[in-house]
């Protein structure tokens, strides 16, 4: 039997500087203040956390 659930992947999630960054398919990653997206996607991890770092550092991670 194989896996049903192939080529799908739960997206990662990480905290920095406050911000949400989520890594989706591809691999893409996105910073979110919430529910809305800040900036481009970024094909690297590193480009996308130098990116939250840039921007105003929040108090708490918030959904």
């Amino acid at each position: 039997m194989g896996d049903l659930i192939m080529g799908w992947k739960t997206p990662k999630i990480e905290y920095v500087n406050g911000y949400k960054i989520i890594e989706v398919e591809g691999p893409t990653f996105k910073v979110f203040e919430g529910n809305r997206q800040l900036g481009d996607d970024f094909p690297y991890s590193g480009e996308t956390a130098a990116h939250a770092n840039s921007l105003p550092t929040r108090d708490a991670p918030r959904d």
